[in-house]
């Protein structure tokens, strides 16, 4: 063990003691040295900037899951016993190339036709048969006969059932796709007879685990030059590159048995070890990301500890830290893909992220997402908030974790104390956080959640 570990394993037993004493002690007070310390293992050098998918974004989704335990809520990951959600990412996935040609007609790649997040790399020639919208025993014979797919190229309708949640679609496409390979397809091209937008589910997935053979989607109208070829041969060649990680999020919750949730969630990934935006120095150096987004984490925890203690709670509270935010809102888009995730029984969600330079930029809590329910800014103004102002903002950008859940209809409500020449630079370290700060944000958004 190295020196720098060595003292951060040091100070995390510190901390976890200290939390245990004061969970022992059946009270709750809101302090500035807890957050200090959260912040100050999150954002040390030991973690090497917690790039999701590195061993160093393990060791600080354990830290966040054993105080999660600490503060005694329940796991709610992969399993009944633990706080932690890992889940497949496909990033970055780099298409260098890819062909498609149905007897002598050769289509426009990216023009006409894309390779899809279920291709995998390779070449293949063969006859093609069209199989409908792909139904095993109803489209297309399993077994013999002219509609059989084994050793064929099969051209598939992903039209499907009308369905308002794009993953419970992709997941239909998928399985007729998956249907077809198991029974011997050596490719398949995708298309769409209907204008609805389908399409756009196919691509940019990054949970999708890729099949053995080339997959492309056509669009609609390139489409129409084939549409009445029945028979023929195929060439589909694809070439791709995927670089594949399983990074975690951390989720806990308070289960009081009420029919809504609340999500309460904080990004706690960050962009690892990488050469500056800003600067001369564009050597490889570690980005602690202090305020981006360890402060948000150690809110969000702070949240935890106090909503335990809480009582005559109208809802569940769910307390997620999020990975993989700074690839694409990979983690928080993971969360929303599960079926229960709806404005049914999720009521808000509300996401901190960058909430440690409270007088950085003047003393002003940006709030986004004011315009996503019709209670926030009524709230919002009834919430005392003596000693910093408060900026309201209609939209909510989709920079953040709250836009998986704003695209699922659920309200949203995002505090950020915004950004600063530090963002994104090896700069952004635990000595630049303001702490009274961030006391002042928890104890306002403890009574905005009361």
């Amino acid at each position: 063990m190295n020196y720098k570990l060595f003292i951060l394993v040091f100070t995390l037993g510190i901390v976890q003691a200290t939390v245990l004493f004061a969970q022992h002690s059946g009270s709750y007070t809101l302090t500035r040295n807890r957050l200090y310390r959260d912040v100050y293992i999150l954002a040390n050098d030991s973690l090497k900037g917690r790039e999701a998918g590195k061993p160093e974004e393990k060791m600080a989704a354990d830290y966040i899951s054993r105080q999660m335990q600490l503060a005694g809520l329940l796991p709610k990951g992969v399993s009944d016993s633990s706080f932690l959600s890992e889940f497949r990412m496909n990033y970055p996935v780099i298409f260098r190339e890819a062909t498609l040609k149905v007897n002598d007609i050769s289509f426009k790649y990216n023009e006409e036709f894309g390779a899809t997040d279920l291709s995998s790399s390779g070449k293949v020639s063969a006859p093609f048969v069209n199989i409908g919208k792909g139904r095993a025993g109803v489209d297309y014979d399993l077994l013999s006969g002219e509609n059989t797919v084994n050793g064929k190229i099969v051209i598939m309708d992903i039209d499907g059932p009308d369905m308002d949640d794009k993953n419970l679609m992709l997941s239909d496409i998928i399985a007729r796709v998956k249907s077809a390979v198991q029974n011997g397809a050596l490719g398949v091209i995708l298309h769409t007879d209907s204008r609805k937008s389908t399409e756009d589910v196919l691509f940019g997935s990054p949970f999708t685990a890729s099949l053995d053979v080339p997959v492309v989607y056509v669009a609609r109208l390139p489409f129409n030059k084939i549409r009445k070829t029945i028979s023929g041969t195929c060439t589909i060649a694809v070439e791709v590159d995927r670089t594949i990680s399983n990074p975690v999020n951390v989720i806990g919750w308070i289960n009081n048995h009420a029919a809504k949730t609340v999500v309460v969630g904080a990004h706690f990934d960050h962009v690892g070890v990488t050469r500056s935006r800003t600067g001369e120095d564009k050597s490889l150096q570690i980005h602690n990301g202090a305020d981006d987004n360890a402060s948000g984490t150690a809110a969000m925890l702070e949240l935890a500890r106090w909503a335990t203690k809480e009582t005559g709670q109208k809802y569940n509270y769910i307390f997620a830290a999020f990975s993989a935010e700074e690839k694409g809102l990979f983690g928080s888009k993971a969360f929303c893909s599960l079926p229960w995730v709806n404005n049914t029984n999720i009521a808000y969600m509300l996401n901190m992220d960058m909430v440690g330079r409270l007088g950085c930029e003047g003393d002003t809590m940006s709030v986004l997402g004011v315009g996503s329910a019709q209670v926030w800014e009524p709230l919002i103004d009834t919430v005392q908030h003596p000693d910093f102002a408060i900026k309201k903002i209609t939209g909510a950008p989709a920079f953040s974790d709250h836009s998986p859940f704003l695209k699922k209809d659920i309200p949203v409500i995002y505090f950020t104390t915004g950004i600063h020449p530090d963002y994104h630079t090896p700069k952004d370290d635990t000595e630049l956080i303001n702490f009274e700060g961030m006391v002042e944000l928890v104890s306002y958004l403890q009574h905005f959640i009361r």
